[in-house]
């Protein structure tokens, strides 16, 4: 009972998530703004035409131990896995790690996307971070919404896999191929005015994911103490 009541704090994200995808197929699949028809200013380009640069990740050297800290967040294939912003890492740069690097660094609301092994996963950038190698990263163009970006990213999972097998069984989908994957560049205005149609959704998911993070450290604090009696919720009504 008292696991469970942990539990119901958590807030649930998925449903943001499809409110922003349904959103997303009414724009830019439907075109049910613009009279179900795709506009004459838009026009078919590539994943580097959306791109002010695509970065694709490095790990710096695990033999100095001194690059690795907590300092700057560092992003795997598992920290991307059911999350649309990466918030936690498993290893963090220190910042001489970090410097080491530094045209490695991805400001906020970067696009993540994995095209090594695991490939198809996409997740947004929440504050300043590095990515390993097997992580393309795509730095939107000023005034392109970095929301677009990922929602049409999260489209592409099946063609990434395709082009990054070339007859093998492992995904590897280099940064010159990733950049070359068609895609559909919209006008600035209808980006703009899908991002801040959008915004909002993605802030209150990040604000979700902070406080389930925050909920998440409280439970596995407390909850081994309630479990052995060192705290008294006995007179709790609920």
């Amino acid at each position: 009972m008292v696991t469970l009541l942990f539990y119901s704090f958590i807030v649930p994200n998925e449903n943001l998530e499809q409110q922003a995808k349904a959103l997303f197929k009414a724009w830019f699949v439907d075109f049910e703004p613009f009279g179900s028809a795709m506009p004459d200013d838009w026009s078919i380009g590539t994943i580097s035409d959306l791109s002010r640069d695509i970065i694709c990740g490095k790990t710096p050297s695990t033999k100095k131990k001194e690059y690795y800290g907590d300092y700057m967040p560092f992003i795997t294939i598992p920290d991307m896995h059911n999350n649309v912003y990466v918030i936690a890492t498993e290893r963090s740069l220190s910042k001489m790690g970090s410097d080491s690097q530094s045209k490695k660094t991805l400001p906020a609301n970067s696009i993540c996307v994995s095209c090594i092994g695991t490939a198809g996963l996409v997740t947004l950038v929440a504050v300043n971070s590095q990515t390993n190698q097997q992580i393309n990263s795509i730095i939107p163009k000023e005034r392109y919404s970095p929301y677009y970006i990922f929602l049409l990213m999260q489209t592409f999972s099946e063609k990434i896999n395709r082009l990054g097998q070339s007859g093998s069984t492992i995904v590897n989908l280099n940064k010159a191929q990733f950049g070359l994957m068609e895609a559909l560049v919209p006008s600035i205005n209808d980006m703009n005015d899908f991002d801040t149609t959008v915004k909002p959704l993605f802030e209150r998911i990040l604000a979700n994911q902070y406080e389930n993070q925050r909920l998440a450290a409280l439970r596995d604090t407390l909850l081994p103490k309630l479990m052995n009696g060192e705290i008294d919720v006995s007179a709790v009504k609920i």
